[in-house]
């Protein structure tokens, strides 16, 4: 029985550790596990959401991620696979094993020294950033829960160089199972930790899901013969000149952190639960993100790089605009559905226990106004890859020092704005929250959403004259999936008025299919008129789907070819 298990869990590893070719097939791999990823991370936001709805409880478990999310992203982005995988192509088999030796130890001493630092200045840090916990006697909750998530920066970190290793050899399958098991330890953290030690079980479940987020990695890395000796620093040069490299990356990322911390500083002062409300509308909004903007820009990336690397600069640029295609052609659309939806939606996936109606419209409101810059988003992701993929780093930081600075002035400028009575009626009359407290959270996800939206726009005008042809080759596509989404927002709003609003008393089941006949609705709309409009991308779905479906079982070739990768 044992030795059947170790057979079985061999297997498994082998399976999910197989290679996929082709930018479709990859992102098809990596959107399906975006999918499953996201749809743990909606459990687990749902299992908060019961738990502790809105409440300072929650304010305090999102407010202790700034720091380590901060470090994460810095020291993360000196080892990130956009940096480690052009080093890696242009290695042999044993100089790869050098270089990842070198960045492993050069990488865990800095983490280690960075995290110890942060660990005794959190309290310094967390009484400047968030002052009402200090006045609410708080403030050492929030430094014990922060501290113990400075593990996960240092576990991260690692798994990012086991990335570039996993990435490099095409094992999207594997690359896309690390964040799901990472959503999978903080619902460990939430239904088991949680109620045996408090909120520290919540921090700790942070750390387990970082754990397994690398852990899952290392069996295929070992068995392609990394790390069968004590990493060390064996090529100085080597780390001296990807750190050098890295830095503009790293600054890039750190500034998007900056503003998050500065958004969530500034919700912190708005009314409780706001911090709560905040990260409940940003993670949803990040489901379609991870799944659509992401998955295509992860894919990419190796074609790209390889591509520039040929010389290829024609290639790169239809790579890079096939991919924005692809990315507008869901995103517009799936913005639609979740402005006319988003109540739907958010009393679907969180509304239970204590998270209350106040919570949900609050919440509902913040979601539609997030996803207004959901093409952006994604365009944004693939754009600044494409970026990487060139060797340039420069455009991206600059780009993302002047949004990260804007996004901080303009929510204070926003939260501001609302207690102007006119400009309060006007947000409450839109997004449909009259008399709810705590509107002022909205003007956080504005200003977000906007500057999100003019970044992107300045970078795809850099990006198309530094590399002509690329507005050429997505303004038809973009203009038909604009319209396209038009029409599948109102075909999902008259939908909804044919079967009725949803109230304060409206079951769960009655909720979901409200919501599922708007988006079904809207859904084929929008698909009859991609068809009618002959949309490129529409077509290749639809081929892509009846191939799928046609395939039938493993040919003797995929089984051979599987059989050979387990020896």
């Amino acid at each position: 029985m044992i030795r059947q298990g170790r057979y079985l869990t061999s297997r498994a590893l082998q399976f999910i550790a197989l290679e996929v070719h082709g930018l479709e097939r990859a992102a098809s791999v990596l959107a399906l596990f975006a999918l499953l990823s996201s749809i743990l991370a909606l459990v687990r936001d749902r299992l908060l959401a019961h738990f502790f709805g809105a409440s300072v409880s929650l304010d305090l478990y999102y407010a202790a991620f700034r720091i380590p999310d901060l470090l994460f992203v810095a020291l993360g982005a000196l080892v990130s696979v956009y940096i480690l995988i052009p080093e890696l192509a242009r290695r042999t088999g044993g100089e790869q094993k050098n270089y990842i030796d070198t960045i492993v130890a050069g990488f865990s001493v800095l983490s280690i020294v960075v995290c110890a630092a942060a660990f005794f200045l959190a309290p310094f840090i967390l009484k400047l950033l968030f002052p009402q916990f200090v006045a609410s006697g708080l403030l050492p909750t929030l430094v014990t829960l922060t501290r113990i998530m400075l593990l996960q920066p240092v576990l991260l970190g690692l798994s990012n160089i086991l990335a570039a290793i996993t990435q490099s050899r095409s094992r999207y399958l594997l690359y896309a199972l690390s964040p799901l098991l990472y959503n999978a330890g903080i619902i460990i953290g939430t239904t088991l930790l949680y109620p045996a030690s408090g909120l520290t079980g919540l921090a700790w479940g942070v750390c387990l899901g970082a754990a397994l987020h690398a852990g899952i990695q290392i069996p295929s890395i070992i068995r392609d013969g990394f790390f069968h000796r004590l990493p060390r620093l064996r090529d100085h040069a080597a780390l001296f000149e990807t750190v050098v490299i890295s830095i503009p990356r790293a600054l890039a990322l750190s500034m998007s952190q900056m503003a998050f911390i500065g958004l969530t500083a500034l919700a912190g002062l708005l009314t409780s639960g706001s911090i709560a409300i905040f990260m409940f509308a940003y993670n949803l909004q990040s489901v379609p993100l991870s799944i659509i903007g992401a998955s295509y820009s992860v894919a990419a990336f190796p074609t790209l790089a390889a591509a520039l690397t040929r010389g290829e600069r024609g290639v790169f640029i239809a790579h890079v605009a096939s991919a924005a295609r692809h990315v507008v052609f869901w995103s517009l659309p799936a913005t639609a559905l979740i402005i006319v939806l988003r109540a739907h939606m958010v009393r679907v996936v969180l509304g239970s226990g204590a998270f209350n109606w106040t919570d949900t419209r609050l919440t509902a409101a913040a979601f539609g106004v997030f996803s207004l810059s959901l093409a952006a988003q994604g365009l944004m992701l693939l754009i600044v890859r494409a970026y990487y993929a060139a060797g340039r780093t420069f455009v991206p930081f600059l780009i993302a020092g002047v949004v990260a600075l804007g996004t901080v002035i303009l929510g204070a400028a926003s939260v501001g704005a609302l207690h102007i009575p006119f400009v309060l009626q006007i947000v409450e009359g839109l997004l449909r929250v009259g008399g709810v407290p705590g509107t002022g959270v909205l003007a956080l996800a504005f200003a977000y959403a906007f500057v999100s939206i003019l970044g992107t726009i300045a970078l795809v005008v850099h990006f198309e004259h530094r590399f002509r042809g690329f507005l050429r080759g997505v303004s038809l596509s973009w203009m038909q999936s604009l319209l396209a989404a038009c029409v599948c927002g109102a075909g999902a709003y008259l939908a909804l008025h044919v079967v009725g609003p949803i109230t304060l008393s409206s079951t769960l089941l009655t909720v979901f299919l409200r919501g599922l006949a708007g988006g079904l609705t809207g859904s084929m709309l929008c698909a009859a008129v991609y068809a009618l409009l002959g949309n490129r991308e529409y077509r290749e779905t639809i081929e892509a789907i009846r191939g799928k479906m046609q395939r039938g079982p493993l040919s003797p070739s995929v089984v051979a070819a599987a059989e050979e990768h387990s020896v």
